[in-house]
């Protein structure tokens, strides 16, 4: 059976910090304005002061506990909690405008493309792993770099349920690709959440050092700092697409 490889979104595969902002700090905060532009009102100044806050817990919370939820899901939890009326029809929408927006922003790594490439003459089963709360923003940035195809998967942790924090997520991405999990090498710039996330599930695991922060306890199987040359590097260290040498 051949190996596969998975990939991490964020500051690995790409760099979006626009939609990254938005993802962990503005959304229901833009959602509001979104709505008020559309309706000719303000949001007042208290919920102005208290929506991002409560978002940064609600997205703390998740991280620890592991259980993901999607996008309008955020929103609606977070308008709730300031006692504010949700309609989920005009969230999805809000959402997806919201996202889109910030898809100029979002550029490949450089050498990535040819990494992928690589691989996909290969014939090795390639998917991103990614803690995402809209999976068609991924699907969108693949497609406007011109990736599209190059992919057998693309799985959120809105998508699986799951946070990068357990390995559940990871298991079903092994299982989206047709593979065991040891048969598959994940790439990610997380010691916590790439390396330890994906070891956990059983995967060996590839680092993407960015100079952020220090693995320490956590070792990954391989440490790199781009992807120039890296698809040479994992068919001979991994001898990839040789699943009895994983």
């Amino acid at each position: 059976m051949t190996a596969a490889v998975t990939i991490d979104f964020h500051d690995t595969l790409f760099l979006c910090d626009d939609w990254f902002s938005l993802e962990v700090r503005d959304l229901p905060l833009k959602y509001l304005d979104w709505q008020a532009a559309r309706n000719g009102t303000i949001v007042e100044a208290i919920v102005r002061e208290r929506i991002v806050p409560e978002y940064r817990s609600l997205r703390l919370a998740i991280i620890e506990n592991g259980i993901e939820i999607d996008a309008v899901e955020n929103i609606v939890r977070v308008c709730e909690t300031l006692g504010l009326t949700t309609d989920r029809v005009e969230i999805a929408s809000a959402v997806d405008e919201l996202m889109a927006a910030t898809l100029p922003s979002a550029t490949p790594r450089p050498g990535v493309l040819d990494f992928v490439t690589s691989l996909k003459a290969a014939g090795i089963p390639i998917g991103i792993v990614s803690n995402a709360i809209h999976e068609p923003f991924l699907e969108w940035a693949v497609e406007a770099a011109g990736m599209h195809g190059l992919f057998d998967s693309i799985l959120t942790s809105a998508r699986a349920g799951y946070y990068k924090s357990r390995p559940e997520i990871y298991l079903q991405a092994a299982r989206e690709l047709g593979v065991p999990p040891e048969s598959v090498i994940h790439i990610g710039d997380s010691p916590r959440f790439d390396v330890a996330g994906a070891a956990a599930a059983g995967m060996r695991t590839v680092w993407l050092d960015l100079g952020h922060e220090q693995p320490g306890d956590i070792k990954p199987d391989l440490t790199i700092t781009g992807f120039d040359g890296l698809a040479d590097i994992l068919f001979d260290q991994f001898q990839l697409g040789q699943r009895d040498a994983l």
